[in-house]
């Protein structure tokens, strides 16, 4: 009798100890620690970069009682990549962090983010489909998801309209071609005093890999393990390049002479579209010219598509605090109230597809455009789920500097564009197979 009141006594006591100590655990603070840079990740001012996060993270620091929050302020995107990688030097990474499209290949590969595809499929509330296709796959290497899409920006055509104006042409059409523009970059291209120098041009900044985009044609294959540069598909993105540049009989076009309405089109991410457009930064730039932005023209072998640039969000391979990581990334790349904030106080565009095609969100755009604004969500949201996303691999750089480089040599010249994009294909391979 004594001992199995004595073991029931242990029992009591054991419960009891196991309730305190559970109670303990669920009060004790667990701190989560966020890497973030300041400032705009699209280069463009933004006085508002700690205000979507600060309100994400008291929204979840309130659903998570017993979880802080912190991070380092003050961080310029120029110093992002260098601060994140002495944090992993120093096994100090951050739970979850900012991912650069630069840097995702790498902190893939050498084992710094956490792989996703598990807690995504694990997870019911969240639904991949919600995401732009684009966005998500600029989280991904080797088809699997290391980082979730926070914010995009595609590249669109502005247009001075006012120019198109005064040689009484129309603002293209959201389907319009290749041969669409040059025709209108021919007109406009002109001496209009006749002293000798071209006074007004077609087109700045337009380069090849924009024609390739648009043509349906890729630099390199998924992986980045090879090249894919001869096809017909890039020999006609480089030939209509070539064409469109000799347009300027020599002359060098700066982004300068777009600013001061000299020039019809230039190709800018759409950040840029978001800063100067709407008052007062209107009055900045772009003063002397009425401008809007439309889909990019379609090569005759591809679609109205551009590059997309994401920043992505991902969790360190090393947290010890995996599970809340998770619920506070989505908590900055898949709540609605934070994806609607990037349109309050970013200049980027929300990577789920409700969001960005919303009404509510159609309405905030137009608020602080002026009147003559031809803005239209319908070929925008197209646009974001039919773009190429921005990846880079770990030798990208390397091997687009060489490839930019030979073809903008290139189109100087009237070398046979089939035998050097054939000669420049096998410089490249060879580099990847090193």
């Amino acid at each position: 009798m004594k001992r199995r009141l004595l073991i029931t006594l242990l029992l009591l006591l054991f419960c009891i100890g196991g309730i305190g100590w559970f109670s303990y655990m669920q009060q004790k603070t667990v701190v989560l620690k966020f890497g973030m840079f300041a400032g705009s990740n699209w280069d463009v001012p933004n006085g508002d970069s700690y205000k979507i996060i600060d309100q994400a993270i008291e929204r979840f620091e309130e659903a998570h009682p017993n979880v802080r929050v912190e991070y380092v302020s003050g961080l310029q995107k120029a110093d992002y990549s260098e601060w994140l990688s002495q944090q992993a030097l120093e096994g100090n990474l951050p739970d979850v962090y900012m991912v650069l499209s630069d840097d995702l290949y790498t902190f893939a590969d050498i084992g710094m983010l956490e792989k996703l595809d598990s807690y995504i499929q694990r997870d019911d509330d969240l639904q991949v489909k919600n995401y732009f296709t684009p966005a998500l796959k600029s989280g991904q290497m080797d088809k699997q998801q290391y980082a979730l899409p926070y914010e995009s920006v595609p590249t669109m055509m502005y247009v001075n309209k006012t120019l198109l104006d005064k040689f009484g042409i129309a603002l293209p059409k959201n389907d319009w071609t290749w041969d669409d523009f040059y025709a209108i970059c021919e007109k406009v291209t002109m001496d209009r005093d006749q002293d000798g120098s071209l006074d007004t041009f077609g087109v700045y900044g337009y380069g090849w890999q924009n024609a390739l985009a648009s043509n349906d044609a890729t630099i390199f294959n998924a992986s980045g393990t090879s090249a894919t540069l001869a096809n017909d598909k890039v020999y006609e993105a480089v030939a209509f390049t070539r064409k469109l540049e000799e347009l300027n009989q020599g002359q060098s076009i700066n982004s300068d002479m777009f600013d001061k309405g000299m020039v019809a089109f230039c190709p800018m991410k759409f950040s840029e579209y978001r800063t100067y457009k709407p008052y007062p930064w209107r009055v900045k730039k772009y003063t002397n010219f009425e401008w809007d932005c439309i889909p990019m023209p379609a090569g005759p072998k591809g679609d109205n598509v551009s590059q997309l640039d994401t920043l992505s969000m991902g969790i360190s391979a090393s947290s010890s605090h995996k599970r809340l990581a998770w619920e506070f990334l989505k908590t900055l790349c898949y709540d609605t109230t934070a994806q609607k904030d990037i349109f309050k106080y970013s200049q980027g565009v929300s990577v789920l597809r409700d969001i960005t095609g919303s009404k509510q969100v159609m309405e905030y755009l137009l608020k602080d455009a002026p009147g003559d604004s031809t803005f239209n969500m319908d070929f925008f949201n197209d646009t974001m789920e039919h773009a190429i996303p921005n990846t880079k691999f770990t030798d990208y750089d390397q091997v687009i500097s060489v490839a930019d480089s030979e073809i903008r040599r290139l189109l100087g010249t009237d070398e046979d564009i089939k035998t050097s994009i054939n000669t420049l294909q096998t410089k490249i391979d060879l580099i990847l197979k090193k």
